[in-house]
């Protein structure tokens, strides 16, 4: 494979190979039929999981010896779908080979084919199969595409594998005799009496494949295997999907026909301004983003064309002939007075970066995706809430494959639904969790949009330089953002954007006041009414603007949720982001993997000079064979099982036949098989070849044989002994290179860092050099939640919105009012980068947990000091290994915090607190040896915390 899979991918493609190997051997031994159904949840990449699969079906791999006759028919119900396939295979394998292992089969194919090749995947969409086909019909006299089918399955060379893409639909029930309902993908699976034998083993890969495996357990005599699944949890750690689901809609009748579409068009500029900064930041391809318009299914041409001349006032540097596409299954052109808008092939789209607005009208086509796809808009009526689920389900990919750990609006797909209320919304969020979309993490309806003191007013307004919402610098015009002047947006990848009002209404806004944020309710209260629209209608929002006082330079002061002084909010994030953090990162350990990728980490960005890739051969060297000689008993047998093969030799009287003697003799094994198991020896080192290569030359070199040198590597690589003490050693040198170089990981790119962190996760208990990023904070809160002041992440009116329980509740309440506290932060778990992790140790294991509040207090020096209040459960079971926890924390960054007091709630209403800075409280749960941590709060050490209601 081209790509690395993530470990959950590997595990389903090792699972799902061991279930072909069960089912292929139940086939062979009594003619068994059996079903097998892989669960993959959508953006986990499925995909790439197949094309592993295929890939180990046809040379195997380290689990997996192969089948060196399997053959595989890839159904699906659409020709796009399987080119977008075929493409994808081709892209993430090295072995797939377009032109020599991977085929579409056409109209005319059973003409030229007795029968389906091993080694070969023939992609076929099920259209071709209908009755009027001349893939079915034939030519007179001719084979029909059962015909071949019948072939394969016949032939004892082959073993043919069904793979149903998207396998959730068209298979309709169980088989039964002459029934004209049986559906076309039955006929294949099924066979038919007397035309085509059914599929031995048939495969179903889907999101939501309960209708495959119903409508496999319905069938007569086919075994229907556990289903290989992958877990949502793993999908969403590995960030393959967008971390959250916006979805916008009216909260009730408005006055204005296109704000809902004005704000869509400024989400895009807003992304597009960030994704410029972030690529340019990282030195990778500048992401394109791209918004799709979802309309009726009976739009006019007209019609289209008045929605572009509206995008074009909100985003004025659309090219009228490049940025508009359209995926309408008429697969027609619409060329309009304003605008010319294109048919796109939709697997073209992602790939089509001139096209920053694309029209759609039901979910585009089965299996597409568009990972740069981030902002919806969509027409339909509450009608259609499946229409919507399904488009925003090819949507939720991340564009980088990963998750974009320090600017968290990069996470998120926008949905603008303004023919929607709240409880056809709800609708719309049921549909994407039947849909299996719930791995893309949290769906929010009508989400307050939220930032870094974003009731702190700006730099225009106080005269001074600093980072706006969540640390980076304003995007003028962003979903309620400031305008402090008249600025054109911009879209375009290669300028700076700014977004801010249209040309055509330049002129007028400078004549008008205009205010500094434009108020929830021009943005939340548009219409839900959408006819075509004219040229002469208003801009949304204007009238509101134009309404408010001018050179407005501050926001009024809400006493309930005042304003943070700017001084002191600049205090609070340098403070913040000085905060050490040590999340636990566990996968499944490749030391040797993570050695060489850890090598290349280092050259490429830490030290380019510095060649440690030939120090590293060196070292290989001399570890394996000092290896060799400390394990020589073992390595012998090895070095004779791969050089030489076993021969039963039997004596026999020519006269009675009688048995004379019976030996066993060996014999060398030929060069075909001394570099298969060269070959097999290699995939231990899970790509790192030039290791294998480099011991080979140097011991050639020393000892002048080149084939003796083959033999001794792969001995030594069949030699689980030292296999295991090689895979320690990688172990080690990737302990001292984190040693050496961890105080630069700071100078890593932000992919790079992911990368780093993880080797460090799986070597050491926990990563280290790592301080919080105050940019990724969410920037989504529900808006149904509880508000409250002060918060360092809020909306405009100073208000955070979040869901406490009782405790936490009286908590926050009591801190806040204290004139101490200026400011306070909800720490969860939802993003590692803004997340303070503590781990702790249970049961030989290792976790995070995460303090739920710190406050900020300001001294009367004017000293900014964070403290925790941590409403910790007496009663848990983990609640002295996280007290441990804390202790081994505070004592390795005893100047962090000014106070951090774990409180806890006792049984009679109380509510007690340890000091976890006191050295008498710290040494108490050192030496603490109970379960639960009760006498720890009842005892003498503790004190009431005094809840202020």
């Amino acid at each position: 494979m081209r790509y690395e899979l993530f470990d959950f991918q590997k595990s389903a493609v090792k699972s799902l190979l061991g279930k072909t190997n069960s089912m292929q051997a139940d086939n062979e031994r009594d003619g068994a039929l059996s079903s097998v159904s892989l669960t993959s949840p959508t953006g986990s990449g499925k995909t790439i999981i197949a094309a592993a699969t295929v890939e180990g079906l046809f040379y195997g791999n380290d689990d997996f010896s192969g089948d060196s006759k399997a053959s595989i028919l890839w159904l699906s119900d659409s020709p796009s779908l399987n080119e977008q396939t075929l493409k994808r295979f081709a892209d993430a394998s090295d072995m797939l080979e377009p032109t020599t292992s991977m085929q579409s089969i056409g109209s005319e194919f059973a003409q030229g084919h007795q029968q389906l090749s091993p080694g070969t995947i023939y992609f076929l969409n099920r259209q071709l199969l209908s009755q009027k086909g001349l893939l079915v019909k034939g030519t007179e006299g001719g084979r029909t595409f059962y015909d071949v089918l019948t072939n394969t399955i016949e032939d004892p060379n082959t073993h043919l594998y069904l793979f149903i893409d998207e396998a959730h639909r068209g298979l309709g029930k169980n088989a039964i005799k002459d029934s004209v309902n049986r559906t076309i993908y039955s006929k294949v699976v099924d066979g038919q009496k007397g035309i085509n034998p059914p599929a031995p083993m048939v495969i179903g890969i889907s999101a939501t494949p309960e209708r495959f495996n119903n409508a496999m357990q319905d069938r007569i005599d086919r075994d229907t295997k556990a289903s290989v699944k992958v877990s949502v949890a793993d999908v969403r750690k590995s960030g393959l999907i967008k971390d959250t689901i916006e979805l916008r809609s009216p909260k009730q009748e408005s006055n204005s026909n296109r704000a809902d579409l004005r704000q869509a068009c400024l989400r895009l500029s807003e992304s597009t301004k960030l994704w410029k900064d972030y690529s340019n930041d990282n030195k990778i391809p500048v992401v394109i983003p791209l918004l799709v318009v979802q309309v009726e299914d009976r739009i006019s041409d007209k019609a289209i064309g008045d929605l572009c001349h509206s995008i074009t006032k909100s985003l004025p540097e659309l090219d009228n002939l490049m940025s508009f596409a359209n995926v309408f299954g008429e697969h027609r052109d619409i060329v309009t007075d304003f605008a010319k808008v294109p048919y796109i092939q939709p697997e073209d789209v992602n790939s089509t970066t001139d096209v920053k607005v694309l029209f759609a009208k039901d979910a585009i086509s089965t299996g597409w995706d568009c990972p740069r796809a981030e902002v919806i808009y969509s027409q339909r009526s509450r009608r259609d809430p499946t229409y919507i689920a399904q488009l925003i389900g090819r949507m939720v990919r991340t564009p980088l494959a990963r998750r974009i750990e320090t600017v968290e609006e990069l996470n998120t797909v926008s949905c603008y639904l303004p023919e929607y209320d709240e409880d056809s919304v709800q609708e719309v969020v049921e549909h994407l969790k039947d849909d299996a979309i719930t791995s893309a993490g949290q769906i929010i309806a009508n989400p307050v949009r939220v930032g870094w003191f974003r009731n702190q007013p700006k730099p225009a307004e106080t005269g001074e330089s600093a980072a706006g919402d969540n640390g980076h610098t304003e995007t003028a015009g962003s979903l309620k953002d400031t305008w402090s002047t008249p600025v054109k947006p911009s879209i375009d990848s290669g300028q700076s954007t700014n977004v801010g009002l249209s040309s055509s209404d330049a002129s007028q806004e400078s004549a008008d006041t205009v205010p500094n944020r434009v108020s929830d309710k021009s943005i939340n209260d548009s219409p839900a009414n959408h006819g075509s629209y004219s040229d002469n209608s208003r801009e949304p929002g204007l009238e509101e603007r134009s309404n408010s006082t001018s050179n407005e330079s501050t926001q009024p002061q809400n006493s309930q949720y005042p304003l943070v002084d700017y001084q002191d909010m600049q205090k609070i994030q340098t403070v913040f982001e000085t905060i050490n953090t040590r999340p636990i990162e566990k996968t499944d350990p490749d030391y040797f993997r993570d050695l060489l990728i850890m090598i290349d980490l280092i050259s490429g960005s830490l030290n380019p000079n510095l060649d440690l890739n030939a120090a590293l051969q060196t070292d290989f060297y001399k570890k394996l064979e000092s290896l060799v000689l400390y394990h020589s008993e073992e390595f012998e047998l090895a070095h004779k099982s791969v050089t030489t093969f076993v021969v039963s030799v039997k004596r026999i009287d020519p006269l009675t036949g009688d048995t004379i003697e019976e030996q066993e003799d060996t014999a060398p094994n030929d060069l075909e098989a001394s570099m298969n198991a060269y070959t097999d020896a290699l995939k231990k080192f899970s790509g790192g070849s030039d290791i294998g290569t480099g011991y080979i030359n140097t011991y050639a070199e020393q000892h002048g044989d080149t084939q003796e040198a083959i033999w001794r590597f792969t001995a030594a690589m069949n030699t689980s002994i030292i296999l295991k003490e090689l895979g320690e050693w990688a172990k080690d040198q990737i302990d001292l290179l984190i040693a050496q170089y961890k105080t630069q990981r700071y100078i890593f790119s932000e992919e790079d860092r992911s990368k780093w962190d993880r080797i460090v996760g799986n070597v050491k208990p926990y990563v280290e050099g790592k301080t919080l990023i105050i940019s990724a904070a969410s920037t989504q809160q529900d808006s149904t939640n509880k508000t409250y002041p002060k918060h360092i992440i809020c909306d405009e009116e100073g208000k955070a919105y979040i869901k406490l329980n009782d405790l936490e509740d009286a908590v926050v309440t009591t801190e806040i009012s204290r004139p101490i506290n200026v400011a306070w932060y909800r720490n969860t778990a939802r993003n590692q980068n803004a997340s303070l992790a503590i781990p702790y140790n249970l049961g030989g294991e290792w976790k995070p947990m995460y303090p739920d509040f710190i406050f900020f207090q300001k001294t009367k020096a004017g000293k900014i000091v964070p403290i925790i209040v941590d409403p910790h459960g007496d009663w848990l079971g983990d609640s002295i290994a996280k007290l441990k926890g804390y202790v081994n924390y505070l004592r390795d960054f005893p100047d962090t915090f000014g106070a951090v007091q774990a409180v806890a709630d006792q049984s009679n209403g109380t509510v007690r607190y340890l000091d976890l800075m006191d050295s008498k409280v710290q040494e108490a749960i050192g030496q603490f040896t109970g379960d639960t941590a009760i006498d720890l709060f009842k005892g003498p050490l503790s004190n009431e915390y005094q809840i202020i209601k």
